[in-house]
């Protein structure tokens, strides 16, 4: 069976029209590839369970706990 639309044609055209004139942001995205460039960490034992631990208990990953970390300082300033 063949549902009507919740919406009038007019509602889907008007909708469109707005979403074209969103303002952009200039700040780049994180979610973009991550290939520009990359580091290897030499970490003692402590820092690793450390950081083994925020991973767990955040459901992240090594380097998405370390990146939240960057991210946080940088706002600290």
């Amino acid at each position: 069976m063949i549902q009507r639309r919740a919406k009038s044609e007019q509602d889907f055209i008007n909708q469109a029209d707005l979403s074209g004139k969103q303002p952009t942001e200039d700040k780049p995205s994180t979610k973009k590839g991550r290939k520009f460039t990359s580091h290897t960490i030499q970490m003692n034992e402590e820092e690793y369970q450390l950081l083994k631990e925020l991973a767990q208990k955040y459901c992240q990953s090594h380097s998405g706990i370390i990146r939240y970390a960057l991210k946080a300082l940088a706002e600290q300033k």
